[in-house]
């Protein structure tokens, strides 16, 4: 009875902790003008989600830097990946370069400044884009969204709620950090990359090797969530060899 006893009272603790640390978590990063929201149409099986919040960058802090600051809140002592749209994938690939994420799965997004148009560079160079205040670029996006990358009325709707609510220094900040982003190298291994074919903020043309989505949009994660969640779990799901 004892010896019972004390198998109990050595062995359940250790298996718990086994249990613990093979316990997965997705941490979803969203764009610069959304929230968690963006993934309501995004269903991950199997494992716990929890949506990475954005906080106002530093003056004058890189992609980098503002990278390692949100990785924070990422629980390393468990298993995690990462799933990063728009602004939110470019974090994640910088947060790759500095952790060990089992998988990191861009959305509509880029894995180095080679991906983002090249607009992007003359702004860097000719920095005009620091005349205008964040608001300027709530507002902007909100009226020319709808107009090159539509979709229906409900996203529509959800998509210009989140816009008003950012933080016009965060819009600012975070403009800038794309601009200036330098990066020219992340991991083949680990890094995925789900991309529309109409996709107009970052077009196809300049992605390197991206899981096409027909006509999907640069909001396509809240329009073609389905076909999004299903690349996503079968990458998932690859990589744990099941």
């Amino acid at each position: 009875m004892k010896i019972l006893v004390f198998s109990f009272i050595f062995f359940v603790p250790i298996i718990m902790l086994a249990q613990k640390s093979q316990e997965k978590i997705i941490y979803l990063i969203p764009g610069q003008g959304s929230d968690g929201r963006l993934f309501k149409n995004i269903n991950i099986e199997k494992y716990k989600t929890k949506v990475i919040k954005y906080t106002v960058p530093v003056k004058g802090e890189t992609m980098a830097s503002y990278a390692r600051r949100l990785s924070s809140q990422i629980d390393t002592t468990k298993r995690y990946s990462i799933v990063g749209v728009s602004l939110g994938g470019m974090l994640a690939v910088e947060m790759s370069k500095v952790m060990r994420p089992e998988e990191v799965i861009l959305i509509a997004s880029a894995k180095t400044k080679n991906e983002i148009p090249k607009l992007y560079s003359f702004f860097r160079k000719f920095p005009v884009y620091k005349l205008f205040g964040g608001n300027f670029y709530k507002y902007w996006t909100i009226v020319l969204q709808p107009l090159y990358e539509p979709m229906d009325k409900e996203y529509q709707k959800l998509w210009r709620h989140m816009l008003l609510q950012k933080n016009p220094k965060f819009m600012k900040r975070a403009v800038r950090c794309i601009i200036e982003w330098d990066n020219e190298e992340y991991d083949k291994k680990i890094i995925q990359h789900i991309h529309g074919t109409k996709d107009k903020t970052l077009p196809v043309k300049n992605i390197h090797g991206p899981i096409l989505i027909e006509n999907g949009t640069h909001v396509m994660t809240l329009t073609k969530g389905k076909e999004i969640s299903k690349i996503i779990n079968m990458e998932i799901m690859a990589n744990n060899g099941h």
